[in-house]
Order: C-alpha cells, then sequence, then structure tokens
C-alpha cells in the first residue's frame, strides 16, 4: 500500500503560518506556510504557489448548505494540522490556531485578562469586542462596537445601549410597560401620507401631560398632540 493513499499511511502534523484567508471557492480554506515542508523563502516558493488547506470545524459548525459559520484566521495566524495524504504532503488540513507572541504583543485580546480565566472574549479584526463574562457576581454580556457603543446586560440583568453618536433607532410597533423617564427634547410624529399628498392624523398622545421645568415656561396641563409634539423637558 502507498504511503500516500488515504487509508493506513503515516500520520504527518505540521505548525505554520496562515498567509491568504481569501478563497475564491469560499469553502473556508486558507493558504498556511509549513514549517520544515515549504521554503521559508516567497522567492522560493510563493503564496499563490501553496496548497489550499482546508480548515477543520467544531461539531456546531454543520458546514452543509449554507448552515455554518466561517473560520476566524486571519492571515499571520498560527495554526496546527496535519497531512491528509500522509507524507506526500499536498492536503492540509488545519486543526487550530496557537497562541503567540509577537515583538512583546500577546495575540490574544488583552479584555480577556480582566477576569482570567472566567471572561470568554472574542475581537475581531475591525475591533469588534463581545464579552461573556462568568465571574461570579459580576456576570455579563457586554457587546461593543470599534467606535464605542456598547449593549451592556449587567449583573443584575439591566439592560443599557450607550451610542456614541447618542443615536438609538427603533423601527416597528414599540411596547413600553412601566414608567418612563425621558431628559431632553422630545419629538413625537404621527399620520400618514396619501395619496393626494395629505398628511393625516392617525395617532394621539392621550393623557400625555408635559411637566414644568423651571427656567423653560413648560406647562403641566395636558397636551393631546397630532401631527408634532416637542418638548424640552421631562415628560411622564
Amino acid at each position: 500500500m502507498r504511503e500516500d493513499d488515504f487509508i493506513g499511511q503515516q500520520f504527518t502534523w505540521y505548525t505554520g503560518i496562515i498567509e491568504d484567508i481569501d478563497d475564491p471557492l469560499i469553502l473556508n480554506r486558507v493558504k498556511v506556510r509549513c514549517i520544515g515542508f515549504h521554503s521559508m523563502d516567497k522567492a522560493v516558493l510563493t503564496t499563490d504557489d501553496l496548497p489550499w488547506a482546508t480548515v477543520i470545524m467544531p461539531n456546531t459548525a454543520a458546514s452543509y448548505q449554507g448552515i455554518g459559520a466561517n473560520h476566524h484566521l486571519e492571515v499571520g495566524s498560527w495554526v496546527v494540522g496535519f497531512f491528509r495524504d500522509g507524507s506526500s504532503a499536498q492536503d492540509p488540513m488545519v486543526m487550530g490556531s496557537v497562541a503567540t507572541q509577537e515583538n512583546g504583543v500577546r495575540d490574544i485580546p488583552v479584555e480577556s485578562q480582566l477576569n482570567p480565566p472566567s471572561n470568554k472574549v472574542y475581537r475581531s479584526k475591525a475591533g469588534h469586542l463581545i464579552e461573556l463574562d462568568n465571574t461570579e457576581g459580576s456576570e455579563r454580556i457586554s457587546i461593543t462596537h470599534k467606535k464605542g457603543t456598547t449593549i451592556l446586560i449587567d449583573k443584575d440583568g439591566g439592560i443599557q445601549i450607550n451610542a456614541i453618536n447618542d443615536i438609538v433607532n427603533i423601527d416597528g410597533n414599540t411596547t413600553i410597560t412601566g414608567k418612563l423617564d425621558v431628559t431632553g427634547e422630545v419629538t413625537a410624529k404621527a399620520g400618514s401620507v396619501g395619496d393626494d399628498g395629505e398628511t393625516s392624523a392617525s395617532v394621539t398622545l392621550s393623557g400625555h401631560t408635559h411637566v414644568e421645568v423651571p427656567g423653560t415656561g413648560g406647562s403641566s396641563s395636558p397636551t393631546p398632540a397630532t401631527q408634532e409634539t416637542k418638548s424640552p423637558t421631562k415628560g411622564t
């Protein structure tokens, strides 16, 4: 039996460095320069001439008919794997990545050191951050956009949204149960535009009151609103 057959061959493993993740067939493949198998001189062996390596995904990814997930490897990632064709070393498989340190910089997110090993962290190439903190007494879920906007579920189960540009848009039917406190200007628009171009009111703020704030001239009497109501006050 030949050594490079798919059964009975010698297991041949490698450590390598990712050089290309742009798979033209979108099959979750990467190109790896395998240390000891490929020349480290790109003038001798170019990235284009490296074979595509198949990335092994976890059982939580079906990898079937568009169901599953893509790998999160990047150019420069260190990986470990094996050659499916044994010593022929033409059909590499990637088993997983290996954390490294280059120029004194650790290759894992610094946020993972906040409450190690309880804080489970994922940081994307763009800088988006997801944290699942399992620290007893400080459990939280946090999603942070690269610009700094955060959505936080705190240790008590409360939800906090901090938009870095102070813009939060909600599209669709919205129900609020309980007390609503608003600080700042309130704009309420209602109605629809018909075929004739005219706007007809369809919503009123029944029982809405403006609470007077010193220096604003606000009124505490009920103010029903149809087309548009603006108030620089705190409404209840």
